[in-house]
């Protein structure tokens, strides 16, 4: 009789090297994730001063007025035509109205004072390239705010 030897693996050493790969799958899975809600802040933050910024150049190029009102969650991009300020609406959908997720909130400062949320809009981009000075927050609870700054000369800073 000649028995040739089987070499391989056992069921143990399968089950060990599982669990083994789903723990580190696990841990990986958790490191990256979401980023979670300063993440969030931060990607709202950039969101918001790429807009303010395309606004600007949209309002240079167009020699419209622009302007932007704010809620506690939410902000909107106005046009001036005639004498009354109306939603922007662009073909593309880029000045829509912008919900933040329900963990975050907004306020808008000018010369570090809260503005009335009751005035339409609270910050003008004019055609000349100039902006209402302003900081823009963006909170939660459980994170560092975000904060959007800008100038009247249209410079836009954003940073924790």
């Amino acid at each position: 009789m000649n028995f040739k030897t089987i070499y391989g693996f056992t069921l143990i050493e399968l089950m060990v090297v599982m669990v083994i790969i789903s723990v580190i799958l696990t841990f990986v899975s958790l490191s990256i994730g979401d980023g979670g809600i300063s993440r969030t802040l931060e990607l709202e933050g950039k969101r918001f001063s790429s807009l303010v910024t395309l606004a600007r150049e949209e309002s240079i190029m167009q020699a419209k007025e622009m302007g932007i009102s704010f809620e506690d969650n939410s902000y909107q991009f106005y046009v001036l035509e005639g004498q009354k300020w109306h939603p922007q609406t662009a073909r593309d959908d880029i000045f829509r109205h912008r919900i933040l997720p329900p963990a975050i909130q907004i306020e808008l400062q000018i010369e570090g004072m809260p503005v009335d949320k009751d005035s339409m809009p609270q910050l003008l981009i004019l055609s000349s390239g100039e902006l209402t000075p302003f900081e823009v927050i963006f909170s939660a609870e459980e994170a560092d705010a975000y904060h959007v700054t800008g100038t009247a000369l249209g410079e836009i800073h954003a940073s924790y």
